[in-house]
């Protein structure tokens, strides 16, 4: 183990004997800290904070300590998990949660950039990543190999799901189906279509995630009608189950709803005040 001088560990917190903890580290009670694990100088660890193996924290990256929210006490005793292998770059944040017992998730393989947060009671999948200045509300879920670019604000209660791909600047208000692409105020733009080929997605799946889409979310049909008629239309099919996932994620309760694509022409010029005719 190699642990600077002017490291701070509080006596109840475990330090595997293979992490290596930089310079002014200070990690908290009750805290674990896995194998191979990096803290670097200024990292903090919260109090309990469980951190699997080989995760890498980057100068002040700050993780496991009070959520920010202005109801919570400070002193409730909930969690921040951290998988493996993940890394929080210079000024990450990462809350506990909220309720007494609680707990924040985060899983294997997270990549998150310079000045990222992740608020409390968040759940994220794996192998995600969170580019500069994102920043995740709480109780946001976002799943495996999703994609946040920055600089993006994802509200409260938002789903992202599996493969999708956040353009810069969004402001994610609604939930955002898995392997698609969205951009601006959160419009659906098509399938994330370099995600999907490089998490090895077949050209045939891809081809049927894209009728999904168009039935979906470009038809003009109500979101839950669609994926009826689409769940009926494959009835005693193998349908992919990428499909079968999409078509999950819409037809599950939302808080926020479900982002779609942009509108037609007709109904941009109508809530404009244009003249149609024009």
């Amino acid at each position: 183990m190699a642990i600077h001088p002017s490291a701070e560990i509080h006596p109840s917190a475990e330090v595997h004997p293979g992490a290596d903890i930089g310079p002014r580290v200070i990690i908290g009670p009750g805290s674990v800290v896995g194998e191979g694990c990096v803290l670097m100088a200024g990292a903090v660890i919260g109090p309990r904070v469980r951190m699997g193996s080989g995760n890498k924290l980057y100068p002040y990256a700050v993780v496991g300590e009070a959520p920010q929210h202005v109801a919570c006490d400070p002193d409730i005793a909930s969690f921040l998990e951290i998988g493996a292998n993940n890394t929080f770059r210079e000024h990450v944040t990462a809350h506990r949660s909220i309720y007494e017992g609680g707990r924040t998730v985060i899983g294997d393989g997270n990549y998150f950039m310079a000045g990222g947060h992740i608020a409390h009671d968040c759940v994220l999948g794996s192998n995600i990543v969170m580019t500069n200045l994102a920043g995740v509300a709480g109780h946001v879920e976002i799943g495996d190999r999703a994609f946040i670019s920055g600089p993006v604000g994802v509200h409260q209660w938002v789903r992202v799901g599996r493969l999708a791909m956040v353009g810069g600047m969004t402001g994610v208000g609604q939930d955002v189906p898995p392997f698609m692409n969205v951009r601006g105020d959160c419009t659906l733009v098509g399938l994330n279509t370099i995600g999907l080929r490089r998490a090895g997605i077949s050209a045939e799946t891809r081809l049927v995630l894209k009728q999904f889409y168009k039935a979906l979310f470009r038809s003009g049909r109500p979101l839950r009608k669609a994926a009826e008629s689409l769940a009926a239309e494959w009835s005693g099919r193998e349908m992919p189950g990428e499909a079968r996932e999409l078509l999950d994620f819409c037809l599950a309760k939302s808080k926020r709803g479900i982002a779609r694509g942009p509108r037609p022409a007709a109904q941009r010029a109508s809530a404009s005040g244009a003249d149609l005719e024009e």
